[in-house]
């Protein structure tokens, strides 16, 4: 089930505002949510003291999110830190496939995109970007694949979100294997949602 509030008309309480758009609830919910300063770290790297984040985050972390199953976790600085709150990049990378060769899934949003880069050996860069247009797009994919010295022919790239099927036919020139979210793989649609453009919806999907 999919719970859908325009952006424009969320308050302060974003998270009760969604759900209230349900007709009924689901007997489970996942709250989560993407905090723009966060960096990722190796469960073996991590440490008591974030004094460290100042630095890269613009401000010391504030909030601090793991994942035993990943061996990760997630430092960020927050404007509000809700327990029951999980951090969106540690709810996706426990629920993408295992990959065997290099793969890069893209979410578009209104203003910024988040980009996960995976290959045989696991999790290689995940970050929320400033993607205002498709040409910012191929900017931050050509970017990403550049310094991950992935050879583009062998990439293969996964866009869902807003604009989702304009996206991939700007980017498809560049990379040889750019698809959208298969729904098939995770979820058996409802004629009911014939009208919607499911494609879009590709992290819920996979949840």
């Amino acid at each position: 089930m999919i719970g859908f509030v325009p952006a424009a008309e969320l308050g302060e309480q974003p998270f009760e505002a969604l759900k209230g758009s349900f007709s009924e609830l689901p007997g489970k919910v996942i709250e989560a949510q993407d905090f723009l300063n966060s960096t990722l770290v190796p469960e073996a790297l991590a440490s008591k003291d974030i004094s460290w984040t100042k630095e890269l985050l613009g401000a010391e972390a504030n909030r601090v999110d793991a994942s035993e199953k990943l061996g990760l976790q997630v430092y960020s600085v927050a404007p509000e830190v809700a327990q029951n709150i999980q951090h969106n990049w540690l709810v996706q990378l426990e629920r993408l496939p295992k990959v065997a060769k290099p793969k890069l899934w893209v979410n578009k949003e209104s203003k910024v995109s988040t980009y996960i880069a995976c290959d045989s050996s696991g999790v290689k860069m995940i970050n929320s970007l400033p993607t205002t247009s498709n040409e910012e797009l191929l900017y931050h994919l050509g970017n990403i694949t550049e310094q991950l010295r992935w050879d583009r022919a062998a990439l293969e790239i996964e866009i869902s979100g807003l604009g989702h099927q304009k996206a991939r036919a700007f980017v498809k020139p560049y990379f040889k294997l750019v698809s959208t979210i298969k729904t098939e793989k995770y979820v058996k649609v409802s004629t009911a949602l014939s009208k919607v453009d499911i494609h879009s919806y590709g992290p819920l999907l996979r949840l």
